[in-house]
Parts: C-alpha cells; sequence; structure tokens
C-alpha cells in the first residue's frame, strides 16, 4: 500500500506541474496517469505496522489535491476572463464569472 501511496504522490506531482505549465497535453496524460494510480491505490491492502506512514501519506495526498483544484480554478477563471474578454471584442456581452466547486 506504501507504494501504491508513493505512486499516487508522484502521479499528483506531475499533475500540478502540468497545470502550473498549463499545457493541455500533459493535463490529460497526468490526469489518467493519476487515475490510473488511484485504481491501484484503492485494491492495496494497508501492511500491518505502517498505518502510521500510510495516514501521513494520506494527508500528504489530500494537500496535493487541495493544491490541483486550486490550480483547475485559477486556470478555470483564466480562460473564462479570455472568454468574456472575445465576447467584449466582437461586441458580445460577457458570460459571466466562471463557476468554482
Amino acid at each position: 500500500m506504501l507504494a501504491e501511496m508513493d505512486e499516487v504522490q508522484a502521479r499528483l506531482d506531475a499533475l500540478v506541474g502540468a497545470l502550473d505549465g498549463q499545457d493541455a497535453g500533459a493535463i490529460i496524460a497526468a490526469t489518467e496517469a493519476l487515475a490510473t494510480s488511484v485504481i491501484l491505490f484503492r485494491g492495496a491492502r494497508v501492511a500491518e505496522g505502517s498505518e502510521g506512514r500510510a495516514r501521513a501519506l494520506i494527508e500528504a495526498v489530500l494537500g496535493q489535491l487541495e493544491a490541483a483544484a486550486i490550480r483547475v480554478n485559477i486556470l478555470k477563471n483564466w480562460t473564462r476572463q479570455r472568454i468574456d474578454n472575445t465576447h467584449q471584442l466582437r461586441g458580445g456581452a460577457a458570460r459571466g464569472p466562471a463557476l468554482t466547486y
């Protein structure tokens, strides 16, 4: 289970890096790799005596998930602003702020 958690952490780091780089292809690849890692993690068992390390890894992963979510929301808002600016340049009305979840 610890190896699977380390893999999830590495995949999250790659996703955050892809989000920071604003590279759509890298974001898609990192998301798919993360999904695969999460599937493998869900099937893993926690070895006796490693519960503390597992909790620490899960907390770290949750922090990375929050960091990724923040980056997604920022990119979404930037994209909405660009779309609204384009509409204004063409004489159309802005569609409003992007939704955040």
